[in-house]
């Protein structure tokens, strides 16, 4: 919930953002995958004020900006993996010699003597 205040003569108005709507506002910012200028527009409110707000809440939390959440795998997925894709390195190694090759052959021009092909 936004509030307003401001002094009597209408200069230097100031609005005052509850916490919750601070902390929903940088939620929205952080799991929509939109950019800050597209969300600020939308709450109405200016990009480096969620700027400010986000680096306000990482230095109260002690945390590091938000990273794409990876998922813990244990040492034996992990192996599993690293031997699947090496496998399939080595199967695309192969398919890449063979095309080579096959384009070294129909690149070739045909020998002399040749009947030509029938349109």
């Amino acid at each position: 919930m936004k509030t307003q205040s401001s002094d009597a003569g209408g200069r230097g108005r100031h609005a005052n953002y509850s916490a919750e709507y601070i902390r929903e506002a940088l939620e929205l910012w952080r799991t929509s995958g939109r950019s800050a200028t597209t969300v600020a527009a939308e709450l109405g409110i200016r990009r480096p004020l969620l700027y400010r707000w986000a680096a306000t809440q990482r230095r109260a939390t002690g945390t590091q900006p938000d990273s794409p959440a990876r998922p813990v795998r244990s040492l034996a997925e992990l192996e599993a993996e690293i031997r699947r894709l090496r496998e399939e390195n080595e199967k695309l190694l192969e398919q890449r010699e063979i095309l080579k090759k096959s384009l070294g052959i129909f690149s070739e021009a045909p020998p002399r003597g040749m009947p030509r092909s029938k349109p």
